[in-house]
């Protein structure tokens, strides 16, 4: 299972959403404001992803 971690109003976020749509990838989007305070393992990998992006958006788990 893909995890996006998005935010409002963030272009690349959108782009990315729009890419799985059209090629028929499944994911489960999150609010990006959980990686600031991680409530499950997803969101604790989320973080380490984060962090090795520069805390850019979106970040991608596969879990």
């Amino acid at each position: 299972m893909k995890y996006l971690y998005t935010a409002p109003d963030c272009p690349k976020c959108e782009i990315l959403k729009k890419k799985y749509r059209s090629e028929g990838i499944s994911f489960v989007e999150r609010d990006a404001d959980r990686i600031k305070q991680p409530e499950d393992e997803i969101d604790q990998e989320a973080l380490v992803q984060a962090s090795m992006q520069n805390m850019e958006l979106p970040v991608e788990v596969n879990a």
